[in-house]
């Protein structure tokens, strides 16, 4: 099984590529299908798929949890032109969409310095999947701090992946969803979902370790299970019913844990040699994945003033071929130039570390 170098991004694999690819699909369609009309009760589960993108970004870097170096300022350039740039586009579309439409334009400064997480208004004023950004942010800031303190060792990741869910459980607990108290918030940034990440983190330990296929498709086959099962019960007893019964607030990260186990079969498909289109489908659904996620609300928005006289079921699909198709603009002129400048700057600032200066970056 071929496995993706420590530290490096999923480009390289086409299978991950492509669950990035579905893990933005998902949330397009938790958004998109109220709209059309449409309600498959496995599918309401499909809002889980932000849980799906926290887990791969927990995969990817979780290499410098267990001895890969980190060089902070490095990383931090990196993922900085990676995220800032396509935020801050879209962030401007939403901001200009509310002007637009002679609505108050309000908490710029917080969703620009990704603070907007404080309270449900304020999180969803422009656009609800701005919600997961802060903890995303915030994973990136902490990274280099856990990876002093597990310095590599299995043992001090388990340590701290055990008190990741001791603080996901107790929050879990004492979150009050109508009040929003600060137990709710704080489980909504990094003390909360920084379980969602080591469990990828924990799929990768199991990718390196037992390269057997035959584990691999017994795993995919308990995710599979898993997210299933969480679905079955989501769509048999709703918010308002899981909030009765002990997986009170626990149903995501548990969904995290299905997704997890998922991830070793998958990756053990980047051995595989799939056609070369259903290869290029991937990739694109990977490198597409962050302007959909970031422009689909947008986009249905635009197009729902025009829903009577298109439909339901056919303006939520223009909504979804215009979002790729902006999507694909903002990843050509915006996204992937400035994110290739930053790898420019990163690889810079490694020379000038070293003591000298490379001659150029690619």
């Amino acid at each position: 099984m071929n496995s993706p170098k420590p530290g490096h991004e999923a480009h390289t694999v086409w299978s991950l590529e492509a669950l990035r690819g579905l893990a933005a699909g998902m949330v397009v369609y938790a958004h998109y299908a109220s709209y059309a009309n449409i309600d498959i009760a496995l599918l309401r589960f499909a809002y889980t798929g932000v849980d799906l993108f926290f887990v791969l970004s927990g995969f990817l870097f979780s290499p410098y949890l267990l001895g890969r170096k980190l060089v902070p300022l490095e990383f931090a350039i990196r993922r900085a032109f990676r995220i800032y740039p396509a935020y801050l586009a879209a962030l401007a579309l939403y901001v200009g969409m509310k002007a637009g439409s002679g609505l108050p334009v309000l908490y710029v400064w917080e969703h620009l310095v990704f603070a907007q997480l404080q309270s449900r208004e304020m999180t969803f004023f422009y656009n609800p999947a701005f919600w997961s950004l802060p903890a995303e942010v915030e994973f990136y800031l902490f990274l280099p701090l856990m990876a002093v303190l597990t310095r590599g060792r299995p043992g001090r990741f388990a340590v701290l992946v055990g008190a990741a869910l001791g603080m996901r459980i107790a929050l879990a607990h004492f979150a009050d969803t109508g009040l929003q108290n600060p137990a709710y918030i704080a489980m909504h940034h990094l003390p909360g979902m920084l379980v969602e990440f080591l469990l990828g983190g924990l799929a990768w330990q199991v990718s390196e370790k037992w390269k057997s296929r035959k584990l691999a498709l017994i795993c995919l086959g308990l995710g599979v299970a898993g997210w299933l099962l969480l679905a079955d019960v989501f769509a048999r007893l709703g918010d308002h019913g899981l909030n009765a019964t002990w997986l009170r607030n626990q149903i995501s990260w548990l969904a995290a844990l299905s997704f997890a186990l998922m991830l070793p079969a998958v990756l053990a498909l980047a051995s595989l040699k799939p056609p070369e289109m259903l290869m290029g489908v991937s990739v694109w659904a990977g490198r597409l994945s962050y302007g959909t996620y970031l422009l689909h609300f947008a986009l249905l928005e635009l197009v729902r003033q025009h829903v009577p006289f298109l439909g339901a079921l056919a303006g939520v699909l223009t909504a979804g071929v215009l979002t790729l198709a902006c999507s694909w603009l903002l990843y050509q002129f915006w996204e992937n130039p400035w994110r290739g400048f930053g790898r420019s700057v990163a690889w810079r600032v490694s020379g000038w570390r070293r003591g000298a200066r490379p001659a150029s970056a690619s």
